[in-house]
Order: C-alpha cells, then structure tokens, then sequence
C-alpha cells in the first residue's frame, strides 16, 4: 500500500524558492518502497534554455579521478540576507562556524562549535542539513537553503574495467527526475545531490548541449549513467518503469537509445517492473485500472502491452542484459497487485507472451510477496526482497540452481517522507560505504548481484556520483561509492 504525501521543495538555482507539490508514494507499512508518482515527468522541449551557465574548460576523462576541494571557508562571518549554503565549510569547525555567520551574523559561541562538530564525526544521523536547521530554529529565522558543490570539478569517468569477478553486478536505475523544478529534483527533498539537478551542468553535456540537467528527457542523463555505471564496474542497469514513462515526450526511452549508440554496449539494461503507477487517480490510461490477478489473462495482456513489450520493442536487442542467454525481468510488487495467491499464472502467461513475440522466454526474478502463492517457486526463476535494511540481512535466493543476491546499503528518504524534519537515531539514516563494502564481499560468489538503488535521490538508496557525500566529518568524494563497487568489480 502507498500512501499520497505532500513534500517542500526549496527549488535554488535561478534565484527562486518556490513551493511545489510534489507526490510521493511511500510504502504504508513502514518499508523502504520504490516511490514515485505515477505521472512523474519533467517539462518538454530544451531543458537547458532558461539558465545561464558557463560550461568552463572541457576536462578529459580518467580512469583515476582526482578530486580537490575548493579552499577552506575562513570567513568574513557575515550575515546571509538570502539563502543558507549548508555546503559551506570543509572541516566540521569551519562548516559550523560558517552556517552560524550565515545565520546570525556573529561569529558563534566555542562550545557550539564544539559540539556540533564532535556530533558530525561520531553520531552517524546527524547531518549538515540538521546543523543548519537546528541554528535557524535557535536563532527564530525560516531559513531557505542552497547546497553548492565543494569540489574544483566535477570530473568525467573514463568507463574502463578490466572485471575480475564472474558476478554479473547491477543497480535498479530511476528515470523519473524531473529536473530541474519536478519530482526528485528538489534540493531540500534529497540530501545528497547530483549535478544537474538545479542548474544545467557540463557533466550532463550531449551532442550540441554543453550543458544541461539530471533529466531523462536528455541523452546526457543517460550517457552520464551508463559510462559512470562501467567505470564502476556494473554490468547492467535494472530500469525502474512505471508505465506512464514510457509516453510523454520526448521519448525517454529514444535518449536512452541515443546515448547507449555513444557509449556502447558495456552496461546492459533490464526491465524492472514498478506497479506503483496501476490504480492511481493521477495515472494515464490504461495505468488508471489496476490489473486483477486472479483474471489470469486480462491481467497478463495489461501488464505485457502496457509495460513489456513496449520497453523491450524500443531496446535494441543488442543491449539487453540477458542472463542464461534469457532478458533479465525484476517483478517487483509494491503492495499493488493483488490477489497475491493468484500471481504465479499470472507470471507463466507473461512470459508465454514475450516468447511469443520476441522468440525468447524472459528470466524473471519475482519479488517475495508474489510467493504468497504456492506455485511461484516453480514459475519465477529467482526471488528477491526489496527492503533489506527492514531485516538487517542480504536477499539471498538459489532458486533453481540461481543465486540472485539483492541488497540495500544506504538509506536517508526524510527529505521526501518528512520535510524538514531533524534525523533522530529512530529514523534509521545510513551514510557511509561500509554496508556495501561487506554486502558486496558476502555476494561474490553470486551469480547475479543487484543494489537497490543506484540513483533514487528521494529515497536516499542511491550510490552513484554525487558531489556532497559527509561522511564522519569530512566530505567524501563524488564516486565514493562508485569506488566501492569498481574495487569489488575490476582489476586495477
């Protein structure tokens, strides 16, 4: 079940704060749920005309980035009449002081200083963002919020892997950002944040763009994607589709095509199948009725002509991640698809359709909820859990001889589920590589390992560049995460 939230957005970039509505859909029971609206979309046309940005020197891609941090903040202590940069400052000392001056005007008392930096360096919830609204709360002032980029360049990757492993590696990929005024674009919604996400960036760069924004509607979203996901050392990308993002235009699916054409067939891409969008008021027909399992047929035909067919008939075939020679399927729930005891013929007809039509029968790895009916484990050909952060341990299923492992490793979705609010040790906030250093050693023996997710900036799951990472005190680099996985996946 999802529920229907309202989130505050402060939009920066264009000299604007506005209040947008934004819908979120969040797992009812308390989970880690794939969210999004069902119509999420961005504005069509050019995506980087309305801001002025100077794309700067072109810089080489490398296999070894080096990044460096712009100088240390060291004041004047001046008072923001605007906007309060949470960014400013490296050090946790220099950051507080900075926010403080920001804030009040003055230069702060030691022992707040003191003490909020000790909190960045050993309490693992507490967050700059906390910092700065904890200090606008104290000193009675609503305060709008910017987070610049602390680091020189945003570098581009070389996507050079020499693998080392037999696992086939991927990460569920969102592709409803809206940037950069739409859902998951909103720079107080996510507490990390990509380039591109509130003003069009050179990293984004495609064709005769030099700039633009972290939107699917731009080649350069996906280009940018693909070649960070191969210099990670991913073979593959789960794409994460609703059904209502495969309309609209321009064809997010055509930029996709545009960008796999220049970067090649490193990183392959699968089907991830959201229902989150079936039922919805909001949702586009047919996605507005919400498929009955237990009318095996009516179901399967929905499911298939809406979802499958049309995602893998505008994939060139050469660019399938296929697994055991079969395209690779996720089946995901969402607390949306009922009778759950009904699903697993549902599954068989889907498949029986897609071999119909592309000569191939699919590889579907079904979520757990869907073997509530007795007969899955004989038609799915893998499982999975979604939220393994719930039960603190890695999906593991060695269905039919398959092992398919899944997991989580980072977690911050307050931005979406609670705006504004300060982390608590109740809210479960996971910021540092460590989880997915130990999930990616427990799974090498896999066959198939997939992160859940690369990039849902709401949910705060996502491990892929970002340029503001602040980790125990420091700010950690835009492919720490990345860095993880290329370590695990590729010779040096």
């Amino acid at each position: 079940m999802k529920l229907l939230m309202s989130a505050r957005v402060s939009i920066e970039g264009v000299g604007l704060v506005a209040l947008v509505a934004v819908t979120v859909f969040v797992d009812a029971c308390g989970g880690y749920g794939s969210a999004a609206p069902p119509g999420a979309g961005g504005s069509s046309g050019s995506l980087d005309a309305a801001v002025d940005v100077t794309a700067g020197p072109t810089l080489d891609a490398t296999a070894t980035p080096d990044f460096q941090l712009r100088a240390e903040f060291t004041g004047p202590c001046a008072l923001s009449p605007g906007e309060i940069d949470v960014n400013l400052g490296n050090s946790p000392e220099a950051f507080v002081r900075a926010a403080y001056c920001q804030i009040n005007g003055s230069e702060p008392p030691a022992d707040t200083v003191t003490s909020w930096a000790g909190q960045l360096r050993t309490v693992g919830y507490v967050r700059r963002v906390d910092v700065v609204r904890t200090l606008c709360t104290a000193a009675k002032r609503g305060c709008a919020l910017t987070y610049s980029d602390p680091w020189q360049a945003d570098l581009p990757l070389s996507p050079t892997c020499a693998r080392k492993t037999t696992r086939d590696l991927g990460a569920v990929l969102m592709f409803f950002s809206a940037c950069p005024n739409g859902v998951n674009c909103g720079m107080d919604w996510a507490n990390t944040h990509a380039s591109g996400m509130n003003a069009a960036a050179p990293l984004l760069a495609f064709g005769t763009s030099p700039v633009n924004y972290y939107n699917p509607r731009n080649a350069g979203f996906w280009y940018r994607e693909l070649n960070d996901a191969a210099w990670a050392g991913l073979q593959f990308f789960l794409i994460n589709t609703y059904g209502p993002d495969l309309q609209g235009t321009p064809d997010q699916l055509a930029m996709l095509g545009q960008a796999r054409a220049k970067a090649g067939p490193a990183v392959k891409v699968a089907l991830f199948d959201d229902p989150s969008a079936w039922g919805q008021a909001s949702s586009p027909p047919p996605f507005n009725a919400r498929p009955d399992l237990s009318d095996t047929e009516a179901a399967a035909q929905a499911i298939y002509t809406a979802k499958w067919k049309p995602f893998y008939s505008r994939i060139d075939r050469q660019y399938w991640y296929q697994f055991q020679s079969r395209p690779f399927i996720y089946f995901y729930n969402a607390g949306t698809l009922n009778p759950l005891n009904a699903s697993a013929a549902v599954v068989t007809r889907l498949k029986q359709l897609f071999a119909a039509d592309f000569g191939v029968t699919p590889f579907v790895a079904v979520e757990t909820a869907y073997f509530q009916d007795p007969a899955m484990p004989t038609v799915a050909d893998s499982q999975f859990t979604w939220n393994t952060l719930a039960s603190g341990t890695m999906s593991h299923s060695t269905l039919g001889g398959v092992t398919l492992d899944h997991f989580m490793v980072k977690w911050d979705p307050l931005g979406r589920d609670k705006p504004g609010a300060i982390a608590t040790s109740a809210d479960g906030i996971l910021k540092g590589t460590d989880l997915l250093t130990t999930r990616l050693s427990d799974s090498q023996d896999a066959s198939v390992a997939v992160i859940a997710t690369w990039n849902d900036l709401g949910e705060g799951t996502g491990i892929e560049r970002n340029y503001d990472y602040y980790i125990g005190g420091a700010w950690s680099p835009p492919t720490a995460f990345m860095g993880v996985t290329r370590a695990a996946q590729c010779a040096e």
